[in-house]
């Protein structure tokens, strides 16, 4: 299994995941073989990357849940947020409705919490796919599932993740009151815009401080998610003191995904240079201790990811080095353009070579 654009993928290939749209639902089931015309058909949908298995890619890529918990947890905060902004027409029964909803996020959180603290080693394989008219509710989930992982490197308790999880989960629920046609906009930005666009952390904060009952520091990820450790960020200029740890956390992360996600003004990041993004922000725009611990839960280069080494050679990562993630063991199938006889390169140990770049085809 690999991670592939969609210009890149060729007919007679499975697709190794099913295709969700962000309401949860399964649009194509795993185990589908692509032709040109429904590669084409998924592109029109708006997909702009798949998850293949071809003979170069056999592994499996485990997500850090299952994909039936992760369809559960979008559907619940879908279920919680839309209707229930406009409070002013909500009536007694509705706000009922609502503090039911807001039960059901929290008894998904938990079970997400509960599955998740006892794995201290786990890391995040998996770029998640969405339609890039899909992003928000999978962005929020990703971005949850992320933080809890930096949480668990933090060595937080069980209540601690909990929060925030909650908080992350909940970190963008302000851009529901932002007009779309901001929100998606292909083109840059106006001034006036851009300040739509942050008013998203002081319009969540409020509507979680009035209609909800999650704790109050998971309630100021809201607010303070866009804020940065130098006092650059916003809607308050905190410097990294005054931020709380789980804004930091989600800070990351909710950068992490939006430069791994492919948009309407651009293509997806490769995870690498997501990563190291991440990493040369410490200091300026993140605490430099939650990007160490950051990096440390997610790998550039999952299992079957193709790649290209320096000195000429071509391979695919055949096992993940957990100590060192830039430096898997790959097997070697092609060099300086010729097929070879498949042989395993442990980068580990061959320290002059290097993984040049992620490629898609051999």
């Amino acid at each position: 299994m690999r991670y592939v654009p969609i210009q890149h993928v060729k007919a007679e290939s499975f697709l190794a995941k099913p295709l969700i749209n962000d309401n949860g639902h399964i649009l194509l089931k795993a185990g589908a073989q692509l032709n040109e015309s429904l590669i084409q058909k998924i592109q029109r949908m708006g997909f702009l990357a798949l998850y293949i298995k071809d003979e170069h890619s056999q592994h499996e890529i485990e997500d850090v849940i299952e994909a039936e918990v992760r369809q559960k947890a979008t559907k619940s905060l879908q279920a919680f947020l839309e209707g229930s902004i406009d409070t002013r027409k909500m009536s007694t029964n509705d706000m009922k409705n609502l503090q039911n909803k807001e039960e059901e996020v929290k008894s998904v959180v938990k079970a997400i919490i509960d599955d998740l603290f006892l794995q201290k080693d786990i890391v995040m394989n998996m770029v998640d796919i969405k339609k890039v008219d899909d992003y928000t509710y999978g962005h929020c989930v990703n971005v949850m599932l992320l933080s809890v992982m930096v949480g668990i490197g933090a060595n937080m308790n069980k209540q601690q993740l909990y929060d925030l999880a909650i908080g992350s989960l909940m970190h963008d629920v302000g851009k529901l009151f932002i007009p779309k046609e901001i929100l998606l906009k292909p083109s840059g930005l106006t001034n006036d815009e851009y300040i739509a666009i942050q008013q998203h952390t002081t319009k969540g904060f409020e509507w979680l401080k009035n209609y909800s009952e999650f704790s109050a520091p998971a309630r100021s990820v809201s607010l303070q998610h866009h804020e940065r450790v130098d006092g650059r960020g916003y809607p308050n200029g905190l410097k990294e003191k005054d931020i709380h740890i789980y804004s930091k956390i989600t800070s990351i992360t909710d950068v992490y995904d939006a430069l791994t996600s492919d948009r309407y003004y651009r293509r997806a990041l490769p995870a690498k240079e997501a990563i190291e993004y991440i990493l040369g922000g410490g200091g300026q725009y993140f605490s430099i201790d939650l990007t160490r611990i950051f990096a440390k839960k997610v790998n550039p280069y999952p299992l079957g990811t193709l790649v290209r080494i320096n000195g000429g050679m071509v391979g695919v990562v055949e096992v993940i080095n957990n100590e060192n993630f830039q430096r898997p063991i790959v097997k070697i199938l092609q060099e300086k353009g010729v097929k070879v006889t498949p042989w395993l390169c442990d980068l580990y140990k061959e320290r002059n070579l290097v993984i040049e770049s992620i490629i898609f085809s051999v």
